[in-house]
């Protein structure tokens, strides 16, 4: 399942795709369709989609909301964004670096920039 908080065209087709090379299906979620924080608390809806879903992808606003489907959910959870860290964009970026230079070794990295998401996710 993929909870979309915060939307994101490119994080949507991404995972949307690699779930159908994969063989399987990817449901979306939109804040229009969950309760959580509105009268649902999160606990709740993590032991509910556990039984229904085999892994949960939420991008969110809060690092929080993903702790705490990570917490009481018995699935994986991937962090797809939060204001605290953004690790699939950092996995990407570190993809692409690989395809140009075939390797991490001998390599120096320096980031430029606000000490935000990508910065806590490198």
């Amino acid at each position: 399942g993929m909870i979309f908080q915060k939307s994101s065209t490119r994080t949507r087709v991404s995972f949307e795709t690699g779930m159908y090379q994969l063989g399987g299906n990817a449901l979306f979620l939109s804040s229009r369709d969950l309760q959580i924080g509105r009268g649902e608390p999160v606990q709740d809806t993590a032991r509910v989609l556990s039984r229904y879903l085999n892994g949960i992808m939420i991008r969110t606003f809060e690092q929080a909301e993903v702790e705490n489907l990570a917490e009481y959910g018995t699935i994986p959870v991937i962090n797809g964004l939060t204001d605290f860290a953004h690790p699939c964009q950092v996995l990407a970026d570190l993809q692409t670096i690989r395809e140009y230079k075939n390797k991490f070794d001998g390599l120096n990295f320096c980031f430029i920039g606000d000490g935000n998401n990508m910065a806590n996710s490198l």
